[in-house]
C-alpha cells in the first residue's frame, strides 16, 4: 500500500518516517514492517526494487515499522511514499464493523446493488472461529492449572508431615522453658505463614517467568500478567499452608514433655 501517515496500529522504531513532503532522492521511499525486514536481512538505507505487476519499482529503505498484528486492521508489511506507486493500478481497501449480522446483509446487498465490482468479505465468522479456539485453549490451560494445584496440596501435606515431630518436640521444649500456648501457637503460625507466603512467591515467580519467556519468544507477543488470580492463588496457598501446619501442630499441646524427649 502507499500513504503518508501512520496508522493506530503501527509505530516507527528505526529510522524516519517519509510523511508526505518531496525529496530530492529519485528513488521512491518505503517502510518495511521489523520482522519482514529482518527475515529479508533489509536494514535501513538499502535499496529494494518490486515487481509491481510487471513494472520493476525501486525504493529506499527509510524506516523500520513495529505493528499490531493483533488488531483488526488494513495492516500492511510494506508502505509506500504516495509517489512511488502513484501510476500502478490501485485497489481500495475498507474495514468496517457492523452491530449485527443483519446490518452485515444489509450492507452487503446495498454494495453489490450500487458498485458490482466490490467484494464484499464478513469476518465476523473468522473472528468466531478465533474466538471458539481461543476459548478451548483457555479452558485446557485452566483446567492444567487447577490440576497442578491439586497434585502440590498433597505435596504440601507431606513436606508439613515430614518436619512434624521436630515441631512437636521444639514446641514442647518451649512450653517446658515457661513459653505460653498463645506464644507457641504465634511461633507457629509465623513459621507456617512465612513458609506459605514464600512458597507463593517462588510460585509465582516461575509462573510469570515461563508465561512471559512464552509469549515473548514463542508468540512474539506482549505479556500481561493476570495479577488479581495470582494473588488470590497465593493468599488462598498461604491460607492452606496456615491451616494444615496448625492442624498437624495441634499435638505440640497435647505431648507430654517427658514423652517428646523420649521420643526424641
Amino acid at each position: 500500500t502507499f500513504r503518508d501517515s501512520l496508522t493506530a496500529s503501527e509505530r516507527v522504531i528505526a529510522g524516519r518516517w517519509f510523511g508526505g513532503a518531496a525529496t530530492a532522492d529519485t528513488i521512491s521511499q518505503v517502510s518495511i514492517e521489523r520482522d519482514v525486514a529482518g527475515d529479508m536481512g533489509v536494514k535501513l538505507g538499502d535499496v529494494v526494487t518490486w515487481d509491481v505487476q510487471g513494472v520493476r519499482v525501486p525504493t529506499r529503505v527509510t524506516s523500520l515499522r513495529e505493528v499490531n498484528w493483533a488488531r483488526f486492521e488494513p495492516n500492511f508489511f510494506a508502505v509506500f511514499e504516495p509517489r512511488a506507486l502513484a501510476q500502478a493500478p490501485k485497489q481500495y481497501v475498507l474495514l468496517a464493523r457492523a452491530p449485527s449480522r443483519d446490518v452485515v446483509a444489509r450492507l452487503q446487498r446495498a454494495s453489490v446493488a450500487r458498485f458490482p465490482n466490490v467484494s464484499s468479505v464478513d469476518l465476523s465468522l473468522v473472528l468466531e472461529t478465533v474466538d471458539r479456539i481461543v476459548s478451548k485453549v483457555s479452558v485446557a490451560i485452566r483446567f492444567m492449572a487447577l490440576f497442578s494445584l491439586a497434585l502440590g496440596v498433597p505435596v504440601l501435606f507431606t513436606a508439613v508431615a515430614a518436619t512434624r515431630r521436630q515441631r512437636v518436640r521444639e514446641g514442647v521444649l518451649l512450653r517446658t522453658l515457661g513459653a505460653t500456648r498463645a506464644q507457641v501457637r504465634k511461633i507457629l503460625l509465623s513459621e507456617y505463614a512465612l513458609l506459605g507466603v514464600l512458597g507463593s512467591l517462588t510460585g509465582m515467580v516461575l509462573a510469570f517467568g515461563g508465561a512471559w519467556a512464552l509469549v515473548r519468544f514463542v508468540f512474539a507477543g506482549t505479556f500481561a500478567p493476570a495479577w488479581a488470580p495470582a494473588l488470590a492463588i497465593a493468599a488462598l496457598m498461604t491460607a492452606l499452608t496456615l491451616t494444615i501446619g496448625l492442624l498437624s501442630g495441634r499435638d505440640v499441646f497435647r505431648e507430654t514433655p517427658v514423652a517428646a524427649l523420649r521420643d526424641a
